[in-house]
């Protein structure tokens, strides 16, 4: 069958593509960015799409052309500045389900979420529920699948749980007793081939959940397990606590946490995983079988222990810069500042221009690092600056090589730093 992909560059829209592929299908598959991934998938075609504002059927008509199925895996777990609820859960994929109307396309496939029901209360789930309510509504077949928490390589649930279960104690949401009933991502895959393989003969909502519900603190245990680390202690962090720093990181914008999130695991994941069974004949795998099946790599702990240290290491280096132009232009004494430079061959208005000068490049380029801002050519400007210091002073300067502080070797192992960082950061530009 011909069919449209939404979401497909994301964790299950990626596994959803090869999966249909593997199983004979021709995609279209709707990006943002097509000419990042054509390469990766020559056999796709891949359609340009926004769906921060694609909110007019009119939009999706010409990309439906000869589409048999449609299913839309788009999603996100968190709000950005450029990426809203309404527009990416509900506008858009109501757009996009009109549309597929208006061509007499029957068969459309949701990937909503467990918990956009009628108890809905977050957000997120308020406006997956939306589009699920109209596209029931609609003269068309439609599958609305509601997964539970995805487990599986890759997924961004599975990589924070990760790094959670690789620290040294495993930091826990009260007492960790939130009830969670996570699903692989390969039961997912099968359940979407099911219907594919043959579609019911009304519209219906399957819920997708493994096959028992487990508390956070055994979901954390389990994967620690699974990474091959040793037993370790649990720290249970009080309630309270964690809805302060889930309030705080509302504004600040980093990481999964917020009250929201917050709330949806103190609500708890969990559904009944026998309809999935009795309408596809899947029957979802334990989470403890799930890892099993697919035994970590010594990169899946490495990405797990890394991932905390990721971060760190970028707000380091950018204090570091920062700091640096701060004693630079206001805290060293200016007269040994003016000495250096003297020695560098250095003096007259040239002294206090290049002094105050690269104290300030300094503090833009710390400023810069810290908060993210084009860290590629943040990060050429540093080794640029680093080597050009080093180089001056080793002409001007030789001794300082040998001083006992490693005022001039400290920049060997900062120069490794800040490549790793570069590598580190998702988004270098």
């Amino acid at each position: 069958m011909q069919i449209l992909l939404t979401g497909a560059t994301g964790f299950i829209g990626q596994h959803l593509l090869s999966a249909l592929l593997a199983d004979g299908h021709q995609i279209v598959a709707c990006v943002r960015q097509p000419e990042r991934w054509q390469g990766r998938f020559p056999k796709v075609k891949w359609m340009r799409c926004d769906y921060k504002k694609d909110h007019d059927p009119l939009v999706w008509l010409p990309r439906l052309s000869n589409i048999d199925v449609v299913i839309n895996a788009v999603g996100i777990i968190r709000e950005t500045r450029g990426q809203r609820f309404e527009d990416l859960h509900t506008h858009t994929p109501v757009a996009l389900f009109q549309a597929a109307e208006q061509l007499g396309i029957r068969k459309i496939i949701q990937i909503s979420a467990l918990g956009a029901d009628e108890q809905a209360e977050s957000a997120y789930h308020l406006s997956k529920r939306a589009a699920d309510q109209v596209l029931l509504g609609l003269n068309v077949d439609a599958v609305i699948l509601q997964p539970s928490i995805v487990i599986g390589r890759g997924g961004g649930s599975t990589i924070l749980f990760s790094a959670l279960a690789a620290l040294p104690w495993i930091p826990l949401i009260g007492q960790g007793e939130q009830r969670l009933q996570p699903i692989a991502i390969e039961d997912v895959k099968a359940c979407v081939l099911a219907q594919l393989h043959q579609w019911p003969r009304n519209s219906q909502r399957l819920e997708l959940v493994g096959a028992e519900a487990v508390t956070f603190s055994q979901l954390l245990i389990d994967i620690r397990t699974w990474l091959g680390l040793r037993p370790t202690a649990t720290w249970p962090i009080p309630i309270l606590f964690m809805r302060l720093f889930a309030k705080i990181n509302d504004w600040l914008g980093i990481g999964p946490l917020t009250s929201e999130s917050l709330a949806m695991l103190q609500r708890g994941n969990c559904g009944d995983p026998a309809p999935l069974t009795a309408v596809t004949g899947i029957k979802p795998r334990p989470v403890e079988a799930s890892l099993q099946n697919s035994p970590a790599s010594m990169a899946d702990l490495e990405q797990a222990q890394l991932f905390f240290l990721r971060p760190l290491l970028r707000l380091s280096i950018g204090f570091l810069w920062l700091f640096t132009g701060i004693v630079s232009a206001f805290l060293y004494p200016v007269e040994e500042s003016y000495q250096l430079l003297a020695a560098a061959g250095i003096s007259g208005i040239w002294a206090p221009f290049l002094l105050y000068s690269a104290s300030a490049l300094d503090g833009l380029l710390g400023i810069a690092t810290l908060i993210g801002y084009r860290i590629r050519i943040v990060v050429g400007l540093q080794l640029l600056v680093m080597l050009s210091y080093m180089v001056i002073i080793s002409w001007a300067l030789p001794g300082l090589w040998f001083h006992p502080f490693g005022a001039i070797t400290k920049n060997v192992p900062l120069i490794v730093a800040t490549l790793i960082m570069l590598v580190f950061e998702k988004k270098p530009f």
